[in-house]
């Protein structure tokens, strides 16, 4: 309670306790500094009145003292060594406490020693009031001897307080020495009874205890020495502290050295100095175990706060303004964090994101793209750099991204998900795109007036000569078959007759087949130049025919079935056998399907990726449909739509010319259906024809 009202005096009072001063008058006052002093800031806070304070009861303290030594002796002793004796001990504890907080080992190694010159107070104390309480010492020194130990302890420890400042080392260790210097000691002492005489009954002190206060006195010097010339190694504060300790600690020894040798007679001075050193020391641990580390982890936390605040802020600001998409996913691929760029490049608020996966946002295909390649980051640890991705947003809008994905941990050094970053590439796409496309169109405006050019030539050039053969074919077989009675007369009498540089016998019987090739071959060349001239000239097909679907793919499989068996071992085919007709040109249907499966099959990286044909009726529709999927390389989005173009092609450098796809639409449109793609990179294609049915 009395130290809630006090706080509340020095807080909430109304009391400014940096200054002193009444809010409300400005006038100073006293009551509010007293409540500062006795609250839980306690000396050392930013009310400078307080500490004064703290002094002057303290002095105040030493005062009473002085007047009680002046009429009773005895009291005086028991008083100051009770004191001095507490003092010591509040020292040790008061550092032991507190060790984790002061960062000097020498300020440790110092209040460590008092709890062991304490005990040796303790005993001086009951020595000098009861002389008969240790029955085995020598009872008129050991009071003497007692002293003589406490103040030997306490010089040393100021003068191993100078000389290990700045230096490290564990606390415990200095806490065993001390505990052996003193048990060394009082062994001497009590039990090996070893330790000099200090004093002779009937002729006062001995001369070893003289020299003994001499010897302190030099290592007091000594340490204020060294104390002011590595002063830097303190707090300003707590250096002028320790060093009032070792000057009051240095006459508190001169007061004896004087009644000695001078004959003055300080008895209660020598005490009173005492306890002032100590309370100096107790001071400057309270300095430098509380009160300054507190400050300064004050300091530091606000110094620190502001610092990753303005942190936090930057980082913010790069995190959003930031031309790149940046996002951060856990192990179950669950958006923890995107920034303003990828909310804007998939046309979403940010806590539509937060919380979703990639499905809840990007198309079926390209969503499991992405769910793959984390599947991968996330399995091996390592960062894939360099991404080409193709992404889709709200509108529907494809776009493309130059993707780097990595890894990031937790606290243990476990993977805990996945950070990515995206470079928007789409209209560097776009504009290399549309230069491409310029540059084709005018090599296809090129390539399309050579083709017209060269269709003419060659329609002049091999139809003349394939007429000669045609023509004249028929003529060569009426004068073989004219000769044959001449061939067989000269045969039967000439058996060994040769024609041709072969047997006559066996080749008669090669002489048809090879007219019949002749007449096959001159043939085809005449459809092939047909078929030439038909795509140079966009002649309407035969659409007067009733074609059943199941029978074009069986047809088409017949003649591809070795080259599906190179290219893939998972080839599935599912036809449905209720299909009705659809009307149109039973070759040209052959060659749609002919063409794409040799662009499935050419488009899978290994055997091991799946082929399935499938035909099937669409009743909304009213259309008959043919549908091939393949597992294969996939389409780039910005190819998709010039895939149909004439000689555009992604393969011309294993011998694609880019006519497959452009005569398979050409041929799709003259029946009138239509064409779809769905493809996504590296996850396959989907073509989908649709042929209206009814005979």
């Amino acid at each position: 309670m009395a130290d809630d009202s006090s706080r509340d005096l020095g807080e909430r009072g109304g009391w400014d306790c940096r200054n002193g001063r009444d809010e409300q008058d400005g006038s100073r006052s006293v009551s509010a500094c007293l409540a500062c002093a006795l609250s839980s800031k306690g000396v050392g806070t930013e009310c400078k009145f307080s500490e004064y304070l703290w002094y002057t009861l303290g002095c105040t303290m030493l005062g009473l003292l002085f007047i009680v030594g002046r009429y009773n002796a005895t009291l005086f002793q028991a008083v100051t060594e009770v004191i001095s004796i507490a003092v010591a001990w509040a020292v040790f504890m008061l550092v032991w406490n507190a060790r984790r907080f002061i960062n000097n080992d020498a300020l440790l190694l110092l209040g460590s020693a008092y709890l062991f010159i304490g005990f040796t107070d303790l005993l001086h104390a009951l020595a000098f009031l009861q002389r008969d309480i240790f029955r085995d010492a020598p009872n008129v020194d050991l009071p003497a001897q007692l002293r003589l130990v406490g103040r030997y302890m306490e010089g040393l420890a100021m003068l191993l307080f100078s000389l290990v400042l700045g230096r490290t080392f564990r606390p415990f260790f200095g806490l065993l020495f001390w505990a052996a210097l003193a048990l060394f000691l009082l062994t001497a002492i009590f039990y090996w009874q070893v330790f000099p005489v200090t004093y002779v009954d009937g002729e006062g002190m001995a001369p070893f205890k003289l020299w003994s206060e001499f010897v302190v006195c030099v290592f007091l010097l000594f340490a204020l020495v060294v104390l002011f010339h590595r002063r830097d190694l303190l707090d300003v504060r707590v250096y002028r502290l320790i060093f009032l300790a070792v000057v009051a600690s240095l006459a508190s020894e001169s007061t004896f050295i004087f009644q000695e040798y001078v004959g003055v007679h300080s008895n209660a001075l020598g005490p009173l100095l005492k306890i002032i050193s100590y309370l100096f020391v107790y001071l400057a641990l309270i300095r430098s175990g509380l009160i300054h580390p507190l400050d300064l982890m004050y300091r530091d936390l606000e110094r620190e706060k502001a610092e990753l605040l303005a942190t936090r802020q930057h980082l913010n600001l790069v995190f959003d303004t930031a031309p790149a998409l940046i996002w951060q996913k856990n192990r179950d691929g669950t958006y923890l964090e995107v920034n303003k760029t990828f909310c804007q490049t998939v046309g979403l608020e940010r806590g539509q994101v937060i919380g979703g996966t990639d499905y809840d946002i990007f198309p079926p295909k390209i969503a499991r793209k992405y769910v793959l390649d984390d599947q991968e980051v996330l399995r091996t640890g390592r960062a894939k750099i360099g991404i080409e991705e193709q992404y889709v947003g709200t509108s529907g809008k494809l776009g493309w991204a130059v993707t780097d994905k990595l890894v990031y941990r937790d606290r243990n050094g476990n993977i805990a998900g996945t950070i990515g970053f995206a470079k928007d590439v789409a209209e560097r796409k776009l504009a290399q795109v549309r230069e491409k496309t310029q540059q084709e169109q005018l090599a296809q405006a090129a390539k399309m007036t050579a083709l017209g050019t060269l269709v003419a030539g060659v329609a002049h050039e091999v139809n003349n000569p394939n007429n000669f053969i045609i023509l004249n074919t028929p003529l060569l077989e009426e004068v073989w078959a004219d000769s044959l009675p001449v061939l067989e007369a000269h045969h039967a009498g000439h058996p060994e007759f040769m024609l041709a540089g072969m047997p006559y016998p066996r080749m008669r019987d090669n002489v048809s087949r090879l007219f019949s090739g002749i007449h096959e071959g001159s043939k085809r060349i005449k459809r092939i130049v047909s078929e030439l001239k038909t795509f140079a000239r966009q002649l309407p097909l035969d659409m007067g025919s009733e074609v059943r679907l199941n029978q074009v793919v069986e047809a088409a499989l017949t003649m591809l079935r070795k080259t599906i068996a190179e290219h893939t071992n998972l080839f599935e085919t599912r036809l449905d056998p209720n299909l009705p007709p659809v009307r149109g040109d039973f070759q040209k249907l052959e060659q749609v399907v002919v063409n794409l499966l040799i662009n499935a099959c050419q488009a899978l990286p290994d055997k091991e990726r799946r082929i399935v044909l499938e035909t099937y009726s669409d009743s909304d529709e009213e259309a008959v449909v043919l549908r091939i999927t393949d597992e294969g390389e996939g389409i780039a989005p910005e190819n998709i739509e010039r895939i149909c173009d004439p000689f555009f092609s992604t393969r011309h450098n294993v011998g694609g010319t880019g006519l497959g796809l452009s005569i398979t639409s050409s041929i799709i449109q003259s029946h009138k259906g239509r064409m779809t793609f769905d493809s996504a990179p590296g996850l396959g294609t989907t073509v989908t024809i649709f042929l209206k049915a009814g005979s």
